[in-house]
């Protein structure tokens, strides 16, 4: 038999429309080299969708790529990630298997007060293939330890193991993920098909083949910077140790460029920008670009970062990832601050830095600043609701954030061009960051 082993996938990850056009010619190509090289069967081991109810536009053009593959007879089979699964609704990976466009295998049942997940038989090979789905916060761990490992055992054939979740003994130094411990798997099978770590990683027949693309975070950093992208082609028999044969899919080349503002003016680390962006081979790339350390004067907000982003559009550049977290002034410095919860956190952020930002006539931009900053925090973190429209939750964020600020008068809306400039304005905050609707920072 032949089989493809992907994971990850993430889909819907990236909102520019040149990063989507990537993320759907890499799935196409994926399932099209699947298809000229004859492969019998695909496993996803979880996170096909980067949320569990995806944008459908996103859902449609993975529905048609996945159903020219199936349309030929052959099975895609599935198990949850953490990112599909949902504890309290359907999720859209229920959708499509209800649909026939995919398989979920492993599905829970109890005997003896023992999980036996469900064993799919694969009607063109007779592989024989069960998983454990992924769930929030490596949940799942309480299925590994609740196994019948004698019932999985006696299976008969060749047998595939689908689970989606961090093996600890792959961690590598600084890494902090939660998973399980490898002798958690059930024993006895000819290959496990692993998901949820982003990288390419072997240990005998546990394999993990990473994302086939990632557009986000660390991830694109990782993929700018040559790491691997793709996914496994498994070769096997009942009498045949698998062999492997992994499918780069290198997504798009890269720029990586970091710029160490400690010591230089705003105008100075905006003219080095300004020529390094005129300079650069940028054309047919994504560009990654992280900006850090303390200006010995000017603010973050004077830095021309929009301009940079159109020198390098101009240029040819596909898009331009920035990192500018680290960015900060000699005025505002890291703030530390302990609490038991995320708005006794806040209260001590926004009670430091009170008085710190201000406006270029050297003027606090408003007063009472720790109630305001509250205020806008609470209108800026409630995000888009179900059946609202842009157009109305743009309004309802204006009118919610012009209330804050004591703005009155009817002014602009605020669109993207507005909520990037308050963007740059939060990041002043320095070491502070700014969270975005619907996220709170962890109490420490």
């Amino acid at each position: 038999m032949k089989f493809a082993h992907m994971a990850d996938l993430h889909l819907g990850a990236v909102s520019d429309p040149k990063m989507k056009d990537l993320e759907s010619s890499t799935l196409e190509r994926a399932f099209r080299i699947c298809e000229e090289r004859g492969v019998d069967f695909v496993i996803i081991a979880g996170d096909i969708f980067h949320i569990n109810i995806p944008d459908l536009a996103v859902v449609k053009g993975a529905v048609e790529v996945f159903k020219r593959f199936t349309d030929t007879g052959r099975k895609i089979y599935v198990v949850y990630g953490s990112h599909d699964f949902s504890p309290n609704s359907t999720s859209i990976i229920d959708i499509l298997e209800a649909a026939g466009v995919v398989v979920r295998v492993g599905k829970p049942s109890a005997e003896e007060g023992k999980l036996r997940p469900e064993v799919i038989t694969d009607g063109r090979t007779g592989a024989k293939i069960t998983g454990i789905s992924g769930r929030r916060s490596s949940l799942e761990k309480e299925a590994f330890a609740d196994l019948d490992r004698e019932y999985l055992k006696q299976i008969e054939g060749f047998k595939i193991f689908v689970f989606h979740t961090g093996l600890l003994e792959m961690r590598k130094e600084g890494e902090k993920f939660d998973g399980i411990s490898q002798s958690a798997l059930p024993e006895g099978f000819d290959y496990y098909a692993g998901g949820h770590i982003h990288r390419v990683d072997r240990s005998g027949r546990v394999v993990f083949p990473g994302p086939l693309f990632t557009g986000w975070g660390g991830d694109l950093e990782a993929t700018v910077l040559g790491e691997r992208r793709g996914f496994y082609i498994v070769e096997a028999s009942q009498e045949v140790k698998p062999r492997l044969e992994f499918v780069e899919l290198r997504p798009f080349e890269g720029v990586h460029k970091v710029i160490d503002a400690t010591g230089k003016t705003a105008d100075e680390l905006n003219e080095e920008l300004r020529l390094w962006a005129t300079e650069v081979d940028a054309a047919g790339k994504v560009v990654l670009l992280k900006v850090h350390g303390e200006l010995s004067s000017g603010r973050t907000s004077d830095i021309e970062f929009g301009l940079i982003r159109e020198i390098l559009a101009e240029s040819g550049a596909i898009y331009l990832h920035l990192n500018r977290n680290a960015l900060r002034t000699r005025e505002m410095g890291m703030v530390t601050a302990m609490g038991e919860s995320a708005e006794e956190i806040e209260g001590k952020i926004f009670k430091e830095m009170a008085g710190s930002v201000k406006g270029r006539d050297g003027e606090p931009v408003v007063k009472e600043e720790t109630a305001v900053a509250k205020r806008l925090l609470s209108a800026l973190r409630n995000p888009k609701q179900e059946g609202e429209s842009l157009e109305d939750y743009y309004g309802r964020l204006n009118r919610e954030v012009r209330s804050a600020l004591g703005i009155l008068q009817e002014g602009a809306g605020i669109g993207k061009g507005a909520s990037d400039r308050v963007a740059n304005a939060g990041s002043d905050l320095g070491g502070a960051k700014a969270f975005a609707p619907g996220r709170r920072p962890q109490a420490q």
